[in-house]
């Protein structure tokens, strides 16, 4: 049975910029890559235990709301446009001078223990864990950009909720706000420990067209189900081992987990149809930052990703080895001609975008072909930038199914850096014989309490 608990929000307030942002600064301009982005918020929750005893929790509960506001407050100025609105007369432009609209905060109080939903941490259904989330809040004012949410759990514990803009904001940007926000709770000013994010680059590289541009697609039906699946480090090493060949000695522990997902995915899809397979396609999310030439800056905000497509078609290419051959192959075409065309010019840019978007939605249009999506988040230390203060978050997890259609994976790094989380999202007949694939519960578990 799906856990059930009450949320009880008990403050709802506006946090603004700690310095009003300069009229200089009073419009910002999202890229083209912003553009074809779908208006949806990434959806993420991170968890803290309660280590200490009980005695003034609600004193310590408050002091840590306190320099939560406050360091909030001064990390806006620096992330501007989070505190902004999304003009109604121009999709493309946020205003950031209308008085610092600011970021909804909002804390509420849990009736349950923590450990009561990390004991069984994909038990909790969509419903309730979307409680812990400011995504149902509904206010006055319009386009928001970002919004918090800090729930407390009876034991102390706290799980910090998170919705930001994909318009705005790829994972590697809220990755870098959620590092300055920490930094800036336990103090840390240095400008070497939480650089200027570089709000411009990716704008100026790729400016906006006055054009349509085709949208993708991504949001969820809300038709399938997700599932946790968890691979140990020592598992991991395991299967680079069995996916590894002649042609790719030394597969990424991404690569064979992705593999592995994407060979039980399609095993499990031709089950529920009886036994018929499919030609397959893995739309695999990249991060472009250094992988231009020459890289953009380091701390570059905002959109800059995109994702290339292996493919299969002969049966050997289903398997784990010839499965990592082609997620190989497909980066390298990848870098080979995509990246060098669309640094050429805006006019190759536009062109190779709109070309690339035609694939996608061509892919995902034809009946004779099974289309999955996977995201990393491997190697970009969520844990290690989200600690506050009151030490690194004991789970990092999200509402994926919000933001992409069925047949997604999301993988993350596990507490240690060593492991692999995936989240995975399939049509429920799927998800049935996934779940129980004996190749992938060789390597994985299947939602394993997460250790306090």
């Amino acid at each position: 049975m799906p856990m059930e608990f009450i949320v009880e929000t008990i403050n709802k307030e506006i946090i603004n910029p700690s310095s009003p942002t300069p009229l200089s600064h009073k419009n910002f301009q999202l890229s083209f890559l912003d553009q074809i982005v779908p208006p949806v918020n990434l959806p993420f929750i991170f968890w803290y235990p309660n280590y200490h005893s009980r005695v003034d929790v609600v004193a310590k509960i408050e002091a840590r709301n306190q320099q939560l506001k406050k360091s909030l407050s001064e990390t806006l100025t620096r992330f501007y446009p989070f505190a902004g609105r999304f003009s109604r007369n121009n999709d493309n432009l946020i205003e950031c001078n209308n008085n610092d609209q600011g970021v909804v905060y909002i804390e509420t109080r849990v009736d349950c223990l923590l450990k009561d939903i990390l004991e069984q941490p994909g038990g909790a259904d969509d419903e309730s864990m979307r409680k812990l989330l400011p995504l149902q809040m509904r206010f006055s004012e319009e386009g928001q950009i970002l919004l918090a949410q800090v729930n407390v759990f009876k034991c102390g514990g706290m799980a910090i909720g998170l919705s930001l803009s994909h318009k705005v904001a790829d994972l590697f940007t809220l990755v870098l706000f959620i590092k300055t926000w920490a930094a800036m709770t336990k103090g840390i000013l240095s400008h070497e420990v939480i650089p200027f994010p570089d709000l411009e680059s990716i704008s100026s590289s790729f400016p906006p067209l006055d054009l349509h541009v085709p949208e993708m697609d991504w949001t969820g039906s809300n038709e399938g189900v997700s599932r946790r699946i968890v691979f140990d480090s020592s598992k991991i090493s395991m299967l680079k081992a069995e996916a590894a060949s002649k042609e790719v000695p030394q597969p990424t522990r991404v690569e064979a987990v992705t593999a592995l997902l994407w060979k039980s995915a399609m095993a499990a899809a031709a089950s529920s149809r009886g036994g018929l397979k499919k030609q397959s396609a893995l739309l695999q999310w990249v991060n472009l930052r250094k992988r231009m030439n020459p890289p953009m800056p380091e701390f570059s905000t905002g959109n800059l990703i995109s994702c290339f497509a292996a493919k299969t078609s002969l049966d050997w290419e289903t398997e784990l080895q010839g499965l990592v051959k082609q997620l190989r192959k497909g980066m390298r075409e990848f870098s080979g001609d995509f990246l060098p065309e669309i640094q050429e010019s805006n006019i190759n840019a536009v062109s190779a975008m709109h070309e690339y978007v035609n694939e996608v939605e061509s892919l995902s249009k034809d009946d004779e072909v099974d289309v999955y999506n996977c995201s990393s988040w491997c190697r970009m230390e969520v844990y290690e930038s989200a600690d506050f203060g009151w030490g690194k978050p004991r789970w990092v997890s999200g509402l994926y199914k919000l933001i992409t259609p069925p047949n997604s994976f999301l993988l993350m790094e596990s507490t240690d850096g060593e492991g692999i989380e995936a989240w995975v999202y399939l049509s429920e007949p799927e998800m049935a014989f996934f779940e129980c694939n004996r190749d992938l519960l060789a390597f994985a578990s299947v939602n394993p309490s997460v250790k306090l």
